[in-house]
């Protein structure tokens, strides 16, 4: 017993005159007093550069980081890998492109054989400084055995879009065959100024002005005539599977306003659950020429078709 007690009374005064040993393990954070400059290092001094390290970067770091127009930080952009030589991206941007193809078949046989085709296609895109849409239609009719429509009609308009600005320089053309008419193709090229009036993501409004020419191959008066042109673009998104558009298009003769021809170009669409890419169509488009030459003058045309996005 003596001996224990001995041994007891040994050990604490050795432990208490032992030096003191570092202690390995996490700090203890001082006084919140003293954190001015940020959490303190493993020396209990504030602002040290080892935690400094962990910190997100100031705000005005990240600012200078990001690209000239400040759509995202550098750092981003290098993660994307650039477009190779074989792809449109590398051509034309990396903007997507709008593609479809539409078709319409109709016909009976019975008392009367009846066969109606429609068909055609679109492709549109929209970059900051260019928007492009370009569109084809082609309709044939059989009425037992006769032909009854044979005509087509190609659009292509590109606009240029000035920066922080609502006008747009434009260039539209516009071609026309028709077997029922007195020429074979109705050329029309024109170019000028146009306004946004209205741009957000369910209405769009288009107006355009400008000057240009147009040229009957195969008609009676084959040659350029001068001409001004009125336009207007209106798409209206009335849910996120219905959307109305409407392209009109007013052309008179500078010589006399009342020789002149209006192409109009309304349609609805409506989008299909299944499948996805997959969106029925109504279509209204009606060409008036004051001088039909001795042909109708008025040509109406109207279809439901099926288009199939690409």
């Amino acid at each position: 017993m003596v001996r224990r007690l001995a041994f007891l009374c040994w050990w604490t005064v050795a432990a208490a005159t032992a030096p003191a040993q570092e202690v390995v393990g996490p700090a203890l954070l001082p006084p919140p007093s003293t954190m001015q400059n940020g959490p303190p290092s493993s020396n209990g001094l504030a602002g040290s550069g080892e935690f400094e390290s962990i910190l997100p970067p100031p705000v005005e770091l990240l600012d200078a980081a990001r690209s000239p127009d400040g759509a995202a930080p550098l750092a981003q952009e290098a993660l994307v890998p650039p477009p190779l030589w074989y792809q449109p991206a590398y051509w034309f941007g990396l903007q997507p492109w709008d593609a479809g193809v539409e078709l319409g078949i109709n016909g009976s046989e019975g008392n009367n054989s009846v066969f109606s085709m429609r068909a055609g296609g679109h492709l549109k895109r929209t970059t900051p400084n260019w928007k492009f849409d370009a569109s084809l239609i082609y309709n044939k009719n059989h009425t037992n055995g006769r032909e009854t429509q044979n005509n087509g009609k190609h659009d292509l308009r590109l606009d240029r879009i000035l920066d922080q600005s609502p006008w747009t320089l434009f260039v539209l053309e516009n071609l026309i065959y028709d077997e029922f008419q007195r020429y074979d193709v109705q050329a029309s090229l024109n170019s000028g100024v146009g306004y946004q009036w209205l741009k957000t993501d369910a209405t769009d409004l288009l107006t355009r002005v400008g000057a240009g020419a147009t040229r009957e191959f195969g008609g009676v008066v084959d040659q350029w005539q001068p001409q001004a042109l009125f336009g207007l673009d209106f798409t209206k998104q009335f849910s996120p599977t219905q959307k109305f558009m409407a392209k009109v298009d007013y052309l008179p003769e500078w010589a006399d306003f009342n020789q002149y021809r209006v192409v109009s170009d309304l349609s609805y669409q409506v989008a299909l659950d299944r499948p996805k890419n997959m969106s029925l169509k109504f279509s209204l488009i009606d060409r008036y020429d004051s001088t039909p030459d001795g042909a109708v003058p008025n040509s109406l045309d109207y279809a439901v078709l099926m288009i199939w996005k690409l």
